[in-house]
């Protein structure tokens, strides 16, 4: 075994040269076509670049002729997935692959893909790839103890990580695994691992209650996690941003000063946190998401931070922080028809709602008012959560000016009923279908739930990362705000 896992890690080292230049973007290009297909074939898909320095996703569907194309620049090789037929679809990509997709809906109901196949860049990598994930994610899970010490930890993760390797190595010698996917598995593993150990990265201590921080178990050798060849793997930025999210929680004056609103404070505390973390593009990662987080609750606080550009390592990674903050400070809707669209009536009927632009025509419905959108899923935990803080916030909103609109994704429509009714969620009620939820949210960039949107008394767009309902005094004044001032 430390033969095998010395040359996987020799392999790493080769792979980590390819990351030694300044970063460029290439476009990844994805297309796809679908054969055979009948009324109950899906026609949507939602496609996860995973490009970690931009959020969101994109989502297509296919046309009249069975066609689908998109697109998104990228900076490493790494997998990417596609959510379609309620699976993932795993590809093996580099920056300026082209990749097709063909889907047949005759087969659309048989089980290890064999409704898909792949081609162009990499198809062989992608199909082998495609079919391991499946494999392994379906398949092996590791729950673990959270009340043991940090030197114990450390040895149930790691004895974790090698026998997933065994798992790796029989799956490899059963279906004759190309080196460069068993390499790619591999760097998986590990950020997978990391990635079920994450909640031990802050418990409590079992007799006086203080929260105990674990954030130098992800720093262990193991998870090699400066090296830029960690970015192959979807799964290394989460490794990084649970590390650097933990490191931040070990000055509380940095939590105390974003919740009272001054986040030019908490982000130069943060900073002057992180970049003591080795020069490396993985540090430019943690940077960009923590910083991200402060943009959302304050658009234009890179204005308030000097020299931040020399914290990068690389030109192109502060780019785009800048990008983000100004996307963030100027959200923008680009609107498109979509079908599967279900309101809830006051009599609580349901009604079929033809091809709509949604937030256009949800601005005509409600002309001169504020909308506040609500974007959530049933089997979201947060979501239920903050909605347990709607009725005192309704009470201190005038219903005449504002309007709180819950638009339920991804979820069945079953459960969305039983929600509205066990939670006596007032408002306006709608239901996206599993095509309308992939093209809502790769068409206005919908990262997760919950998710809340602000628009002014005009329909324009105010904040796609609005306060929630649990941070009612920032909600209410931005509401104020909204309501007070002459909207252009």
């Amino acid at each position: 075994m430390i033969k095998k896992l010395s040359a996987l890690l020799v392999a790493g080292h080769c792979f980590a040269i390819s990351f030694a230049q300044p970063l460029q973007t290439k476009p990844v290009i994805i297309t796809a076509s679908l054969i055979n297909a009948d009324s109950t074939t899906p026609k949507a898909m939602a496609l996860n670049f995973l490009n970690p320095f931009i959020k969101g996703r994109k989502s297509a569907a296919f046309n009249q002729d069975g066609w689908l194309s998109s697109s998104e620049e990228m900076l490493f090789i790494h997998n990417m997935t596609i959510q379609y037929n309620n699976v993932f679809i795993n590809l093996y990509v580099q920056p300026g692959d082209s990749v097709h997709l063909q889907i047949n809906g005759a087969l659309i109901n048989e089980p290890d893909f064999k409704w898909l196949s792949i081609s162009g860049d990499h198809a062989r990598i992608s199909t082998q790839l495609n079919k391991w994930h499946r494999y392994f994610s379906t398949n092996v899970y590791k729950k673990f103890n959270l009340s043991v010490s940090l030197p114990a930890m450390l040895d149930s993760v790691k004895h974790s990580y090698a026998q997933c390797i065994s798992i790796l190595e029989e799956y490899t010698k059963q279906h004759h695994l190309d080196p460069v996917v068993k390499e790619w598995a591999v760097n998986d593993i590990r950020y997978t691992v990391s990635y079920w150990a994450s909640d031990y990265l802050t418990t409590k201590d079992s007799t006086t209650g203080k929260p105990l921080y674990h954030h130098a178990l992800f720093s262990d050798p193991l998870f090699d996690q400066y090296n830029p060849a960690g970015f192959q793997s979807m799964m290394f930025p989460y490794h990084l941003w649970n590390y650097a999210y933990t490191l931040l929680k070990t000055d509380s004056a940095i939590a105390q000063s974003a919740q009272q609103g001054f986040y030019q404070k908490a982000a130069s505390k943060a900073i002057k946190l992180l970049i003591h973390e080795p020069a490396s593009l993985s540090r430019d990662y943690m940077l960009f998401h923590a910083l991200s987080t402060y943009i959302n609750k304050s658009p234009l606080l890179l204005d308030s931070l000097p020299r931040l550009e020399n914290y990068f390592t690389d030109t192109l990674t502060y780019r785009y922080l800048l990008r983000y903050a100004s996307e963030t400070a100027n959200p923008d809707l680009k609107e498109q028809a979509i079908t599967g669209i279900t309101y809830l009536t006051k009599s609580k009927s349901q009604t079929k709602l033809p091809a709509i632009e949604i937030f256009d025509y949800l601005s005509k419905r409600h002309p001169g008012k504020i909308l506040y959108v609500d974007i959530y899923a049933t089997w979201c935990v947060p979501c239920l959560e903050e909605m347990a803080y709607l009725p005192a916030l309704k009470k201190q909103v005038d219903s005449s000016k504002v309007v709180f609109i819950n638009l339920c994704l991804q979820s069945e429509e079953a459960g969305w009923l039983g929600l509205i009714k066990k939670r006596n969620l007032s408002g306006e009620n709608y239901f996206l279908n599993d095509d309308a939820s992939k093209l809502f949210m790769g068409l206005y960039k919908i990262g997760g739930f919950p998710t809340y949107m602000l628009f002014d008394k005009k329909g324009k767009l105010r904040t796609a990362t609005a306060p929630r309902p649990s941070e009612k005094e920032d909600l209410l004044k931005t509401i104020t705000k909204l309501l007070t001032t002459n909207n252009d």
